[in-house]
């Protein structure tokens, strides 16, 4: 792409010239964090299409509120928080409408249970471990769960999580211990049941 079109310029200049009306910044920015917001979405979510959706929303709104935008902070977590805090939007959204309706996932259901590929012991094991883990990071409190996720699935490091919530390193700490905390009883009550 040509400098002219924003392949060779800054994120700070993307940004810019966003706030300034100009729709032709968003591609370049979408170019270099798609794949970044995108892992953050899914590993929040734990669905391609919700993610998906929720990275394209995250463009909208940066378009939208670029304007908004600290030209002082780099646009790279500027853009995760905006993911994050639509992921935590959508996930509320989906929360309340399972709380009303909870289809059958789709799929070919004889076809997964003939895969010979585990033990079927091992497949329903890990497959409750999974649920339970689910079950456990779906108890947490948002900011505690947008931190797990940060962490753990998307190796993030502490600064990096504080810088992409918004947060003090400290209080990334002590959100971190408390979520592993109550992600541990969470699922050590779970093994007693």
């Amino acid at each position: 792409m040509e400098p002219s079109q924003g392949g060779g310029a800054s994120d700070r200049d993307l940004m810019a010239r966003l706030a300034a009306g100009d729709r032709e910044a968003l591609a370049p920015l979408m170019e270099r964090h798609y794949p970044r917001l995108y892992r953050i979405a899914l590993s929040y979510l734990r669905n391609p299409d919700d993610a998906l959706d929720t990275v394209q929303e995250t463009f909208v709104k940066a378009f939208q509120n670029a304007n908004r935008w600290d030209g002082s902070v780099e646009a790279g977590p500027w853009l995760s928080r905006v993911a994050i805090n639509q992921s935590i939007d959508r996930w509320r959204r989906i929360r309340r409408r399972q709380a009303t309706f909870t289809p059958l996932a789709p799929g070919d259901h004889e076809a997964a249970l003939a895969d010979g590929a585990l033990d079927p012991d091992a497949r329903v094991h890990g497959r409750e471990l999974r649920d339970r883990l689910a079950t456990a990071l779906g108890r947490l409190p948002e900011r505690q769960r947008a931190v797990v996720i940060l962490r753990h699935y998307q190796e993030m490091t502490l600064e990096e999580i504080a810088d992409a919530l918004g947060m003090k390193l400290g209080t990334v700490k002590s959100s971190l211990h408390r979520a592993l905390g109550r992600l541990r009883t969470g699922l050590q009550r779970g093994l007693e049941s």
